[in-house]
């Protein structure tokens, strides 16, 4: 991701360098990343969850600096995120490539995601699939909800929603995360679940409806994992419960985001009409392996 700054680095600039950050960088990183609350929640809401040095991030933080001054931010692991003005782009690809990243995925703007990718597709790095998604922010509710509905899940549904989120990967990937790590998935599950980050509605003992926040930062939230049970579609309980999520949301937060596949039509309809508006084209591109 990069940032919306008007600044770009001087030509006279000549020591620029990428180098770790450790949590001594986190004042100036978070900074930084605030000239965006939208572009830059997923980075914010990680440093805010576990800091600039944890297991949890399942990569490193890297900074790119020119004379000292930052102008870009990744996270580069087992995912690669970059919010970075464009001089930063190449120097991140190389670093990537440098402690051979794993980096099964990249996601941001679309055009920041294909340059980043001509840079590592220079040293050997294929492509398994790739999906134009949506940027969604919502900053105002369409209306007012209809009955609350929605509880934050607590660790008596641990299993039930296992399950729906499984179901979900099921559906997306055609791959069951419970079939290759299920004691590590519980646990990114019941983590969630300790944050108070996932919202669902059950009914006859199901999960019918469930939303995670993946980000909450104090001006943005990024919601992922949002997911309708099968046997309960069109039934218009996506619209509902969305109208008031948002809506409970926007009392102690300026916005709402999420991303969606290009290709979910019915989704962008139900999110439409809770109050979100499409502001940038993104895509999500599945990297294979390094060799």
């Amino acid at each position: 991701m990069r940032t919306n700054l008007a600044c770009a680095l001087p030509p006279e600039v000549e020591k620029r360098a990428v180098r770790e950050l450790c949590e001594e960088d986190r004042d100036q990183v978070m900074a930084f990343l605030a000239h965006d609350p939208v572009q830059s929640v997923i980075l914010r809401g990680l440093i805010l969850d576990h800091g600039m040095c944890a297991p949890e991030l399942r990569g490193s933080f890297y900074g790119y600096f020119a004379e000292e001054q930052l102008f870009g931010v990744a996270l580069i692991g087992h995912q690669i995120v970059v919010f970075a003005t464009d001089e930063a782009f190449h120097s991140f690809a190389r670093k990537a490539v440098e402690v051979k990243a794993r980096g099964y995925l990249m996601l941001g703007p679309q055009a920041q995601v294909k340059t980043l990718w001509g840079y590592l597709a220079q040293h050997g790095r294929e492509t398994r699939r790739v999906s134009a998604q949506r940027l969604y922010v919502c900053q105002k509710s369409s209306q007012q909800p209809d009955h609350l509905q929605l509880l934050r899940a607590n660790f008596a549904e641990l299993d039930v929603i296992t399950d729906a989120h499984a179901e979900m990967a099921l559906e997306e990937s055609g791959s069951d995360p419970r079939l290759s790590d299920l004691a590590g998935f519980r646990h990114r599950i019941a983590e969630r679940i300790e944050r108070k980050r996932v919202w669902i509605k059950i009914e006859d003992g199901k999960v019918i409806f469930k939303a995670d926040l993946f980000s909450d930062t104090p001006e943005t939230v990024y919601l992922e994992g949002i997911w309708v049970h099968p046997e309960y579609r069109h039934r218009g309980i996506a619209k509902s419960c969305m109208t008031e999520l948002v809506q409970r949301l926007l009392t102690d937060h300026q916005a709402v985001c999420l991303i969606a596949n290009e290709e979910e039509s019915a989704a962008h309809q139900v999110y439409e009409q809770a109050g979100f508006a499409q502001v940038a084209a993104y895509e999500a591109r599945f990297l294979a392996p390094p060799a």
